[in-house]
């Protein structure tokens, strides 16, 4: 009995954690869901602003009209 108790609760834990983690992904794309990721990894932050500051070290300025500056954070993100 105890064995089934035992290894029942391993599979419960194992699936809230499998839910846990597919969260943010559910999100579209966008600050919300930034938010979200940003709460579980907090380097994050540090990674977007220096990418931000990057961009702007190189003469990308945040435009509607123009999404360079928002690609190249972007693309900075991934790559580093």
């Amino acid at each position: 009995m105890i064995r089934i108790l035992i290894g029942a609760s391993i599979i419960l834990g194992s699936l809230i954690v499998a839910a846990e983690t597919q969260n943010c992904r559910q999100y579209p794309p966008g600050p919300f869901r930034f938010q979200r990721k940003a709460a579980k990894h907090p380097e994050i932050v540090e990674k977007k602003e220096m990418c931000r500051d990057e961009a702007h070290a190189i003469g990308l300025v945040k435009a509607k009209k123009d999404p360079g500056f928002k690609d190249y954070v972007h693309a900075c993100m991934h790559r580093r």
